[in-house]
């Protein structure tokens, strides 16, 4: 299941060796996403929609806190595997297995502050009461939610991408044969598809650790030998914070999203904004595919200091993500009903649901660019250039969310995003363009390169 990287190959034939099947496992997690909204839609109704959409927000510290430490320590991993440093690896990824189990615990205390976040959101009454229902299922559980995340990133980087694809195709199978048990079978509600997802997240996790101790894995870890290393946990955030504050960059403007709507709309507008997520999550799925596929070989590239072919693979990277995204957006607005009517068939869902997908997601293609531009950034271990892109998205959308929706009511909510993503890629490309551009030094080093 090892996909090597050999000296000599071309990068064509690495990028898709190694994205294929990236891209294919986060489609198959995007489509159980979607399938865990449709059982949600057409089982529980809009008001399940309209919860599981407040309570998002809240679910991406979970994913945010995994990417930070599978991309951080991944990132580290396969520089230090491109530069022959097979010890240090090692270290690397016993640190990122201890840091999980740290974030775990912090996420317990995190999880009691949900009723205010929520209520925040404009979130009340049974819409409130189905939303921490869903929410507290992760309390407790928040190890799996986080190295789900996490351990496929790292199994990708000790250069076995497509073991990573099957766990994460089985987790996601998994969760959808869950779902049917749970929520039809046992009727458990809204609760119901919290524990089908923590449950086939836990068996991601089980299989992923069992991966690292086996004659399979490059980097073997031993029981007795778990070290934890500080230089390493400082890089490995370092390099990673800037993932963790994109997600809950992510999570807070959906919030904000979610509060403009219940204020301009109502929970039926609440219930579209879910739709057009679960679709859009799609995309995303996509193109974060296409950014973990090609972070170990910008890494390992950077380890060995070939910039040539990190600027071909970028380049390639980009002209797949930023068509994916176009084709995508004419794709969903071609039959609007057809992929809203998955969910849920109120005549009002779909048309607020419509509007969304032909406004909100007109400018999809760039999310898609600023996304790679960070994995990009991440990869070549420059934590603060990936940091200000995840900071300059959070302050430039604000002042959009802010004023637009006061003269545009509702449609001005669906078009601020589209709206700021046309201000980061003014901001975002020359960053990516001046750097393509640089020629690196002859000396690296994980601490020098995280300035």
């Amino acid at each position: 299941m090892t996909v090597a990287i050999t000296q000599g190959e071309s990068v064509f034939k690495l990028f898709w060796r190694h994205t294929f099947p990236a891209v294919l496992a986060m489609l198959i997690s995007g489509i159980y996403v979607i399938i865990d909204g449709i059982f949600i839609g057409q089982i529980i109704g809009e008001q399940g929609l309209a919860a599981i959409g407040v309570a998002y927000p809240l679910m991406t510290f979970f994913t945010g806190v995994g990417l930070l430490v599978g991309i951080g320590g991944g990132a580290i991993i396969s520089y230090k595997r491109g530069s022959g440093d097979l010890q240090g690896a090692t270290r690397t990824l016993s640190t990122s297995l201890l840091l999980l189990l740290l974030a775990a615990l912090i996420t317990v205390f995190y999880i009691e502050f949900a009723s205010v976040l929520l209520a925040l959101q404009g979130a009340s009454g049974e819409l409130l009461q189905l939303s921490l229902e869903y929410i507290h299922v992760f309390q407790y559980t928040a190890l799996s939610a986080i190295g789900s995340a996490a351990l496929p990133l790292l199994i990708r980087n000790d250069d076995s991408p497509n073991y990573a694809t099957v766990i994460m195709i089985g987790g996601a199978l998994l969760n959808i044969v869950l779902n049917y048990y749970l929520l039809i079978v046992l009727d458990m509600g809204i609760a119901g598809a919290a524990w089908a997802t923590v449950l086939s997240m836990t068996a991601v996790c089980l299989v992923a650790l069992k991966y690292f101790y086996s004659t399979r894995a490059t980097i073997v870890l031993n029981r007795s030998k778990l070290i934890f290393d500080w230089h390493d946990s400082t890089n490995i955030i370092a390099i990673g914070s800037s993932v963790l504050v994109m997600h809950l960059y992510a999570g807070f403007v959906i919030a904000i999203h979610n509060a403009l709507f219940v204020q301009y709309g109502n929970t039926i507008s609440l219930s579209a904004y879910a739709i057009v997520g679960y679709l859009m999550s799609l995309y995303y799925m996509l193109a974060e595919g296409i950014g973990g596929g090609i972070q170990p070989l910008l890494s390992y590239f950077h380890g060995r200091g070939q910039m040539h072919k990190i600027r071909q693979l970028t380049n390639l990277a980009l002209y797949v993500t930023i068509g994916l995204g176009i084709g995508f957006y004419l794709l969903l607005n071609s039959s609007p009903n057809l992929y809203i009517q998955w969910f849920n068939s109120d005549s009002e869902v779909v048309e607020k649901s419509t509007a969304g997908l032909r406004f909100h997601l007109i400018g999809m293609f760039i999310d898609g660019f600023i996304a790679l531009t960070s994995v990009y950034f991440m990869a070549l271990q420059k934590a603060k250039i990936a940091m200000f892109i995840s900071l300059a998205n959070i302050i430039i959308q604000l002042p959009f969310l802010y004023i637009i929706p006061q003269y545009w009511g509702e449609l001005g909510v669906w078009i601020a995003l589209p709206l700021s993503n046309i201000v980061m890629l003014a901001l975002v490309a020359p960053l990516l363009w001046r750097d393509l551009k640089r020629g690196l030094p002859t000396q690296l080093s994980v601490s020098g390169a995280c300035q």
